[in-house]
C-alpha cells in the first residue's frame, strides 16, 4: 500500500501547553501515531471540534457488525460533535484539510466519497492565510482505498492520511524496476 499524503504534520517535539490561565503550563510529549491501514469498511466517522477538529474516531462494518476503532484526539464538554454516516455502496475517494496558519491543528476535513462530499469542522472562509492540503488519489474501485493514518494528542487531532492500494485490471502489465 502507499501512503497518499497527510494533512498536517506529526510532532515529535516536546512542549508546553497553557490555557491563558494565571495556572503555569503543561509539559506535554510529542503526537502519539495511529494507523487503521486495512480498515476499509468505514460506516461510521465522529468528529468533535471547536476551531480546530479535536477528535475522529471511525465506525468500521467487519462481520456484519458495527466495530469502533480507538478515538484520535480528545473530547471538552461544549464542543461541537458530528456523525457522518456512509451508505453501503459508499467509499472514500479522497480527502482534503484547512491547516491553521499557526500550525496548531487542521480546521476542517473534506471527506470526498464515490457518492459525495463532506465538510466536517469550522467553515474556513474568513481565514483567507489558512492553507489546504488536497490528497486526491482518483480512487475509482472501492479496493483502492486502503484505510486511513494520521496523528493526535491530548488536545487535538494533529494530521490525518489515507492509504492507497493499488490495483490493476487484467488487461494491465505491471514491471518492476531494477535499482
Amino acid at each position: 500500500m502507499i501512503r497518499a499524503g497527510s494533512v498536517g504534520k506529526i510532532s515529535h517535539c516536546e512542549y508546553t501547553y497553557w490555557d491563558g490561565s494565571d495556572a503555569p503550563g503543561e509539559e506535554v510529549m510529542g503526537d502519539d501515531s495511529w494507523d487503521d491501514k486495512g480498515r476499509t469498511k468505514i460506516s461510521h466517522i465522529y468528529v468533535a471540534f471547536d476551531e480546530v477538529i479535536m477528535s475522529i474516531q471511525f465506525g468500521f462494518l467487519e462481520n456484519g457488525a458495527l466495530v469502533l476503532s480507538e478515538k484520535y484526539g480528545a473530547f471538552e464538554e461544549g464542543s461541537n460533535f458530528r456523525v457522518l454516516r456512509l451508505n453501503q455502496d459508499e467509499y472514500v475517494t479522497g480527502l482534503s484539510g484547512v491547516l491553521e496558519k499557526d500550525g496548531g491543528g487542521i480546521r476542517n476535513l473534506t471527506l470526498r466519497t464515490n457518492l459525495g462530499e463532506y465538510m466536517i469542522g469550522r467553515s474556513s472562509d474568513n481565514y483567507p492565510s489558512d492553507s489546504t492540503i488536497d490528497i486526491d488519489p482518483a480512487i475509482c474501485d472501492r479496493r483502492e482505498f486502503g484505510g486511513f493514518f494520521g496523528s493526535y494528542n491530548r488536545y487535538r487531532l494533529t494530521s490525518i492520511g489515507m492509504y492507497l492500494s493499488p490495483i490493476t485490471s487484467p488487461d494491465m502489465v505491471v514491471k518492476r524496476e531494477n535499482n
